[in-house]
């Protein structure tokens, strides 16, 4: 996309890969479904989904997350949710407020979080610092997340939408 961040998601999912000196980031693990083709794009990029050492969500729903446990799994990486989306990634989707007890795709593997994140918390690894931005009403723990990038000598401000749709 720009300097060191890259898509690899499908044509109706955002998933980034953050490279750093020290591994990697994932923004967002997508369907379970997904999780090998985001594998797969991450190695056709030439990188290695072994390297990903961080996983963070833009939202506790099954789209943007319900990957995460099989990510988690296959690499072994850190994971990172916004203090109010916590009890819905560790019930699998059960505790959400709107789709909990609507079941079937809205659920997901639970999965235990690492890092409990608060608004303006930053994450940071080999030299890439993302910070935080609670946005919620997507979800209660909705994410912004911001970064700086350079590209081509000059100095950008990188935005990942949360999510604008308010449920």
């Amino acid at each position: 996309v720009i300097a060191n961040i890259y898509f690899v998601g499908s044509k109706g999912q955002a998933n980034y890969l953050i490279t750093t000196p020290k591994g990697n980031i994932l923004l967002n693990s997508g369907l379970e479904a997904n999780v090998p083709m985001i594998k797969d794009s991450i190695q056709k990029l030439g990188f290695k989904y072994s390297d990903t050492k961080m996983l963070l969500i833009s939202h506790a729903h099954f789209d943007h997350n319900a990957g995460a446990a099989q990510i988690i799994k296959d690499t072994g990486a850190s994971y990172a949710v916004m203090d109010t989306d916590v009890g819905v990634v560790e019930s699998g989707g059960k505790s959400d407020f709107n789709y909990g007890d609507k079941g079937g795709e809205n659920l997901y593997p639970e999965v235990k979080v690492g890092r409990v994140l608060h608004d303006g918390d930053t994450v940071s690894l080999g030299g890439v610092v993302l910070t935080a931005h609670k946005t919620a009403g997507h979800t209660k723990g909705c994410t912004t997340w911001t970064m700086k990038v350079q590209d081509g000598g000059k100095g950008l401000d990188v935005v990942f939408v949360g999510s604008p749709n308010v449920n």
